[in-house]
């Protein structure tokens, strides 16, 4: 899954992993139920031979199993609901559910005052303590939040009702970045994975898209003298974490995101961030 998925950090990292298993689609999910069409519309195309197709939201189960049969992973890359959550997330574990699935990970990515001159950061939260020793290398994320939710926060709760575990790992993303998929986040995220389930992906095509994705958003900064100041500031906030120097609170680090955001911007018609 990939909610939040701030520039597609999460999903691409999902159908990175669809790929290069390879998984094989077994069932998706009809839209009908799940959608307002006024509020996350069908998207229309045309294939070279000029055929025209109407794309609906989509909801797919992919399968992946080891040549002995040891393993086996299902992956899901949907479209938040709009209706009937709860009756969503039930309808996903029914679909797992004779597979004896063992973990659950949702995958995903938000916004965050980080250079994309560095290695993406991940975090994580899990539904059972002894879960943590599965995200080694990853920031244990303890949230205080009270207030709305994605449908991953129902998803989580029902998971944890049916006694499931479950984890989620979240990439942080350039918050100024206006492009995507952001593929230094998707590569965090399929590392991580891999670590987690011995799966041996090969990450070779992520680093070459990783390195790319920098040079582009470099390329495209570089006419900005605000912008760049501000990346070099985020650059040593980074390495000084990495040091192990103080850094700024939670609290100075929203505050400098929403003034760089008043202070640049973006062109009219153009969203501030890619998701």
């Amino acid at each position: 899954m990939g909610w939040a998925d701030a520039q597609e950090g999460g999903s691409q990292a999902v159908r990175y992993l669809i790929d290069h298993l390879p998984a094989t689609k077994f069932a998706e999910l009809d839209p009908e139920e799940f959608y307002d069409f006024t509020a996350v519309r069908p998207h229309v195309s045309y294939t070279e031979d000029g055929e025209r197709i109407l794309k609906w939201p989509s909801n797919e189960f992919f399968y992946w199993s080891s040549e002995d049969g040891s393993r086996e992973l299902i992956l899901f890359l949907g479209t938040e609901p709009s209706l009937k959550w709860r009756t969503y997330t039930q309808t996903l574990l029914s679909v797992v559910e004779p597979y004896d699935m063992q973990l659950m990970i949702n995958a995903g990515s938000l916004l965050d005052a980080l250079p994309h001159t560095r290695d993406a950061t991940l975090t994580g939260s899990a539904n059972k303590e002894e879960l943590k020793v599965k995200l080694e290398g990853v920031r244990i994320r303890r949230s205080t939040y009270q207030g709305p939710v994605g449908v991953t926060s129902a998803f989580m709760e029902a998971c944890t009702k049916a006694g499931l575990d479950y984890v989620s790992l979240m990439g942080h993303a350039s918050h100024y970045v206006q492009r995507g998929p952001n593929y230094k986040v998707s590569k965090a995220i399929v590392h991580q994975i891999n670590e987690m389930l011995s799966l041996n992906v090969s990450l070779e095509e992520l680093e070459e898209l990783s390195k790319t994705f920098e040079e582009d958003v470099t390329k495209s900064i570089r006419s900005s003298v605000e912008v760049s100041a501000y990346v070099k500031r985020l650059e040593r906030q980074y390495d000084g974490r990495e040091t192990g120097e103080e850094l700024p609170t939670p609290e100075s680090a929203v505050e400098g995101v929403e003034q760089f955001l008043r202070d640049n911007p973006p062109p009219d018609g153009q969203p501030g961030s890619s998701n």
